[in-house]
């Protein structure tokens, strides 16, 4: 089995930690627009669907939810595989 990066759920989790902290509650939609990314990126990278990435928008998407970029790209290691 091979390693790759996923971004599957991230961005709800981190929505969730940002709703935490700042008592503000925020839907993808609303992230995109703070963030000044399309929506459908957005949507993309929480689904696990996003075959590329602007490393612009990813470091928007970071200062908007005050995340690393590790928070949103996460390196799955494959099955036997030390990383």
């Amino acid at each position: 089995m091979s390693s790759k990066i996923s971004t599957s759920g991230r961005i709800t989790i981190l929505l969730g930690k940002y709703q935490a902290a700042t008592g503000e509650r925020m839907s993808p939609r609303k992230l995109a627009e703070k963030a000044g990314v399309p929506k459908d990126f957005v949507y993309r990278l929480d689904s696990g669907a996003a075959r590329h990435v602007d490393i612009d928008a990813l470091a928007r998407l970071c200062a908007t939810l005050d995340c690393e970029l590790q928070d949103i790209l996460v390196w799955e290691a494959g099955h036997g595989e030390s990383v």
